[in-house]
């Protein structure tokens, strides 16, 4: 009794050991992505990107080459114009048609590792499945006979990529896919019109070319020493951040905010109507305490036209784009790398004024009689070339140990006339025959997201 005993411990023990080594060497992969079904047909047809959806178990045989069974779903569509009183083509419907395939590879991956990448290929070879309805009859009616069918067909295929690590073993893919079908599935049929007429034919194999994005799991636990190891490297790669963050070097920057015109211009019983928008796409290089930047900014103007008792803006609104040149002056606070003080100067160059439209309008007093009625005509604009100023006070956070929120408070100053039009009609029975402009001055807040280039290129 003893002896079964010992020998059912060492078996099991012998078991659990081996369940150990293969887990050690499993991984999972779930992917998707677009891809292009081919498909061949003599009749008009639209063939649009679809999905593919999968998983892959891979199962390590050396350092470098891994066993993969796969199992995807990929969707075959195509569009086409469905006349349901043919032969009248009229009238006429888009319509849409498609198929899922299943797709049963076995693949050989081989990687080639370099730190915290990976490059590999893998070539394939499995089944395609496409599971279908045969309708084989129908009266003159809509009464149709159908039986399920499945058609199963080979495939080859190879795929190529890139994994992109993360601190617990397991990894990002990026790549893609081609596979080839074997042999024609079964024929994707239309038909117009009642009883069945002008049936079109579509051919499918299968193939298609694919890209795909995947997360990898690695089910072997790490050991403590790589946990303590690990735990350093993040730390270190956090005080690199920050420092590349605050540091010298380009970097990348989005803004958006508010600008706030003269109380005057506000239309009465519209309170916000002085504040417009603005937003400002940045490619800057710090340096020290100075930052230099520039790129490409638009912002959002009215004109108005004041008449008695009332403020009119004759425009929808139109936006005035601008190239900004500005450099920065900066103070840090404290010594854990937080908080940015600083101040800005920059001039900015006008490009050009879209929104500018032909438009009337007209306004009454409630009683019957017309106050106002105006018709708007834009003119040609002198501003593009002309520049402009902003100054400011900014204060920069740092968010997500590598970038920083910016808070800008500023003001434009010296703005041309934008917005050039002609204004006529009559205000309380009087004409009117003016050029208009509008103006780009005010104060602004702002906020923004500024990210570092060095963090990318290194």
């Amino acid at each position: 009794m003893k002896r079964k005993f010992t020998l059912a411990f060492v078996i099991l023990l012998c078991a659990f050991e081996l369940e150990l080594h293969a887990q050690s060497r499993l991984k999972m992969e779930l992917y998707g992505g677009p891809q292009l079904m081919y498909q061949r047909s003599a009749d008009p047809i639209r063939n649009p990107l679809n999905y593919h959806l999968g998983i892959n178990w891979l199962y390590g045989i050396k350092d470098d080459f891994q066993l993969v069974l796969q199992a995807e779903s990929a969707r075959a569509n195509f569009n086409y114009d469905w006349y349901p009183n043919f032969p009248s083509t009229n009238p006429a419907f888009k319509a849409f048609y498609y198929d899922s395939f299943g797709n049963f590879r076995l693949g050989l991956r081989k990687s080639w590792e370099k730190g915290s990448k990976a490059f590999f290929i893998q070539p394939n070879v499995g089944i395609t499945v496409n599971n279908y309805f045969d309708f084989f009859g129908a009266d003159s009616t809509s009464f149709f006979l159908a039986s399920k069918e499945s058609r199963i067909v080979g495939n080859l295929g190879v795929e190529a990529g890139v994994k992109f690590y993360t601190g617990r073993r397991n990894y990002i893919t990026i790549g893609i896919r081609h596979q080839s079908g074997l042999n024609s599935l079964n024929s994707a049929e239309i038909f117009s019109g009642i009883p069945r007429q002008n049936q079109i034919l579509v051919e499918r194999s299968g193939t298609y070319t694919g890209l795909f994005v995947g997360y990898g799991i690695d089910f072997k636990g790490r050991t403590k020493e790589e946990k303590e190891t690990a735990k350093l490297e993040k730390l270190d790669q956090k005080t690199e951040r920050r420092e590349d963050a605050w540091g010298n070097g380009m970097y990348l920057s989005i803004a958006g905010g508010l600008r706030f015109r003269p109380t005057s211009e506000r239309v009465p019983n519209l309170e916000f109507s002085h504040i417009t928008s603005e937003y400002q796409y940045l490619l800057g290089y710090t340096k020290g305490r100075f930052s230099f930047e520039s790129g490409y900014g638009r912002q959002l103007a009215y004109n108005r036209l004041q008449i008695p008792g009332d403020v009119v803006q004759t425009q929808q609104g139109y936006s005035v784009g601008a190239i900004p040149l500005r450099v920065r002056y900066h103070k840090i606070i404290g010594e854990k790398n937080r908080l940015r003080l600083g101040s800005s100067l920059a001039g900015l160059v006008i490009l050009g004024t879209r929104g500018l439209s032909n438009i009337g309008q007209a306004g009454g007093n409630g009683n019957g009689f017309t106050v106002y009625s105006l018709d708007s005509t834009p003119l040609e604009q002198t501003s593009p070339g002309k520049m402009f100023f902003n100054a400011g006070l900014f204060a920069e956070l740092a968010v997500f140990n590598s970038s920083m929120l910016t808070f800008t408070m500023s003001r434009n100053f010296g703005s041309p006339a934008v917005g050039r039009e002609n204004i006529t009609g009559t205000i309380y029975g009087r004409p009117v025959n003016q050029e208009l402009t509008g103006t780009l001055d005010g104060w602004i807040l702002e906020v923004g997201y500024k990210i570092p280039l060095g963090r990318f290129f290194k």
